[in-house]
């Protein structure tokens, strides 16, 4: 079957203007969804608040909570003095830190709205690429390195190196207009949205200028509308980075309940080594199972076809105006890695949709043939969710990387169980189920991994308390929300040792959800998290370490209820934002300690008397105080960058493994990978910091190159950053 094509000018204005008012209630909505609680043992508010004042009187007795406390780095947010620059006009705004000339320190690349977009709310400017200048300056210079986009639509951004020149490059995904009608794998209908709507590779060349390849390197195969998610790994290990494009639904068509919401491929392109990529999707195994649908009744959604044809759920074989698939059923990609997760030393693929199960990939390619295979079911973890980020690390210390996934949902407020129970936030969103938790993925080793959210002991912040431990939040009903599950809403979230004690802390960009109209609705405020990690107990240190992700924070007057910055207000005001998105981490100021930069959606915020507002989404730079502690910190050389044998030139999916003695002689061992993207829409820096504590030495370093090399470094200088070159 075809697919009707219509000239750009048939677009009604009506069309539009519903599809844009469709999007706008779509943002707003309440998006809860089922969750089957588990029936035992059920908490009560009462014994729950019990037990976290005990927690916190224990705790806060204790010399370790004291030392936490006094332990907690503030962050500074230098964003303003970006001036204009600050200031991001993108629904979804992505960021890739990476050293882009060279010179030892972080540079950072922020994505942008098109600038001619066809509404104010999506219309933007150039996208902003800020050239480190030390001592916490920055200079923004998009338009001396042509990496503005001006045209493009952005999204998510990578920053890897794919010619192995020992320079990175970007990847910059697109994401399209409202009201285009393009198909996904066809620009027939409208040819003129193709600035908008494509992805575009940039080549680095090493003089400070990039250059758009994207024709060459993709030909027809190019990704067209609407990437959310990026990752880069060399599948096949043969030492050239390869790329998966996680795409989002259509826009124009953002819920699960009509015929002609279609999905859209994911896309692994495997780089050919000269500067050309080969869709391999289909033949690898990557295409998406197919999308069952339920109503409010929990019964299956049926669609039918022009040409009579019955089915449930998404048609995977409809065809665009060229006969070519449209699309799958891939729900809306918002996130992906590469992660070894079964340590066979090849890259596997981990994919979170929203309104969709977790995907896992496993990697079972051979030097003939790139192959993986979906294992999420049999591992246990097909679970639906409305899944945004990743997070990839070693929270309990065991020598081994947990996963953090960030979920889009709220606990709803006094909602009874729909009868029968329905499946973790399932498609039907609208029918208001329910909620999403976040999810907590203990390694177990041998592939195995559990969900220990509700477990994790958490000590809750008296000024930041979780809504969802208040008296009467939720229904007698429901089980109420444990541990890291008491927590609402979250998108790009990062692990990372902040004060470099050795454990990784946790930390996650929030948002809001309106439960009704404006203020008076009723709010589910989510601000980012930051839930510092002292031996596998989090702390909740947000305020402390002043990482609230709201404008014009009076952190000293936040408990006093009359203050427009009381916590009680905290998301009403024009100082105050509503969308997080974007998080992405790396060394900037080269001190040894990581810092963070999130981006904020633009759109709607409101005012104390609750009128809305058009506001662009603040950009947070935040550069972290530090602390005494001490650290090491790699970065990898692999060499491809040196002769073309052996792994990718930035090492990215290695492993190191740090061993060192504390003062008092107790033996440590930290791992962490080297990525390239996860977070929701970005890519962190692929340098690593150890945090040592009181260390003083490093006992033993271990390398785990993704050719298979095992290389066993040291001894070497601890509070300084050591390049480490693949061996032959």
């Amino acid at each position: 079957m075809t697919f009707k094509k219509y000239p750009m000018y048939f677009i009604p204005a009506m069309v539009l203007g519903l599809s844009f008012i469709g999007l706008i209630i779509f943002l707003f909505l309440p998006r809860s969804q089922p969750h089957n609680y588990p029936p035992e043992p059920f908490t009560p508010i009462k014994e729950l608040m019990l037990w976290s004042q005990n927690l916190k009187s224990d705790f806060g007795s204790s010399k370790q909570a004291a030392e936490i406390e006094e332990n907690v780095p503030t962050f500074s947010n230098i964003a303003s003095s970006f001036e204009s620059h600050a200031l991001i006009e993108n629904r979804y705004p992505g960021i890739a830190v990476f050293d882009f000339d060279r010179d030892g320190d972080m540079d950072f690349y922020v994505t942008s709205a098109e600038i001619t977009a066809l509404f104010q709310i999506t219309r933007g400017g150039t996208n902003k690429f800020f050239e480190n200048l030390e001592n916490n300056e920055f200079a923004e210079i998009g338009s001396k390195t042509n990496t503005e986009l001006a045209a493009q639509n952005s999204s998510a951004v990578a920053a890897c190196d794919f010619n192995n020149d020992g320079f990175q490059d970007l990847y910059v995904g697109g994401h399209g207009r409202i009201g285009d009608g393009l198909d996904y794998r066809s620009i027939d209908n409208n040819p003129n949205s193709l600035e908008a709507s494509l992805d575009r590779l940039l080549i680095n060349s090493g003089t400070g200028i990039f250059e758009d390849v994207t024709a060459q390197a993709f030909g027809e195969s190019a990704n067209l509308r609407s990437t959310m998610s990026i990752s880069c790994a060399d599948v096949n290990n043969d030492g050239w980075i390869d790329i998966f494009v996680g795409n989002r639904a259509d826009q124009d068509f953002v819920r699960f309940d009509d015929a002609r919401h279609h999905g859209h491929y994911n896309n692994l392109y495997l780089n050919n080594g000269d500067l050309t990529f080969t869709d391999i999707t289909l033949e690898s195994g990557l295409l998406s199972p197919q999308i069952k649908m339920l109503d409010e009744n929990l019964q299956p959604i049926i669609f039918s076809t022009s040409e009579g044809d019955i089915f449930e759920g998404f048609d995977p074989s409809l065809m665009d105006g060229n006969n070519r698939l449209v699309g799958d059923p891939a729900g809306q990609t918002w996130a992906s890695m590469f992660f070894d997760y079964d340590d066979d030393n090849d890259q596997d693929l981990w994919i979170a949709d929203d309104g969709d199960v977790l995907k896992i990939y496993r990697n079972d390619s051979s030097p003939e043939k790139v192959l993986f295979t979906p294992v999420a079911e049999e591992m246990g973890l097909d679970v639906s969710g409305q899944w945004m980020g990743f997070a990839l690390g070693d929270y309990d210390s065991d020598s081994d990387l947990d996963v953090f996934i960030t979920n889009m949902g709220f606990h709803r407020l006094k909602s009874p169980k729909p009868i029968p129970p329905g499946g973790d936030c399932a498609y039907s969103s609208q029918y208001g189920w329910g909620t999403c938790f976040h999810f907590m993925l203990r390694n177990d080793g041998n592939g195995v991994f559990t969900n220990v959210a509700a477990e994790i002991p958490v000590e809750h912040s008296d000024v930041l308390p979780p809504e969802s431990l208040e008296p009467g939040f939720i229904s007698s009903d429901w089980t109420l929300p444990e541990g890291i599950e008491t927590f609402e809403f979250g998108f790009g979230a990062a692990f990372v040792d902040t004060e470099n004690d050795g454990d990784e802390d946790l930390y996650w960009v929030g948002s809001l959800v309106s439960r009704g109209e404006g203020p008076g609705g009723g709010f589910a405020p989510a601000a980012g998290r930051l839930l510092q990690n002292q031996n596998g107990i989090f702390r909740d240190s947000t305020v402390e370490a002043k990482l609230l992700d709201i404008l014009a924070v009076d952190y000293s007057n936040l408990s006093n209820a009359e203050s427009n910055e009381s916590l009680t207000k905290r998301r009403l005001g024009l100082q105050f934002h509503e969308n997080g998105k974007g998080v992405a981490v790396g060394d900037l100021n080269s001190d040894g300690f990581t810092d963070l930069i999130v981006t904020n959606s633009n759109g709607e915020t409101f005012d104390s008397e609750g009128n809305r507002n058009a506001e662009s989404g603040p950009l947070f730079v935040w550069i972290n105080s530090g602390s005494s502690n001490n650290w090491i910190k790699f970065k990898l050389k692999g060499r491809m960058a040196i002769d073309s044998t052996g792994s990718n030139a930035d090492g990215v999916g290695a492993k190191i493994l740090v061993s060192y003695n504390a003062s008092d002689g107790q033996e440590f061992t930290q791992v962490k990978p080297v990525l390239s993207s996860a977070s929701f829409l970005s890519t962190s820096s692929t340098e690593l910091i150890f945090g040592l504590a009181n260390a003083n030495e490093i006992k033993e370093i271990i390398v785990y190159w993704p050719s298979g090399i095992k290389q066993v470094v040291g001894p070497l200088q601890i509070n300084t950053t050591h390049e480490i070159v693949e061996s032959e």
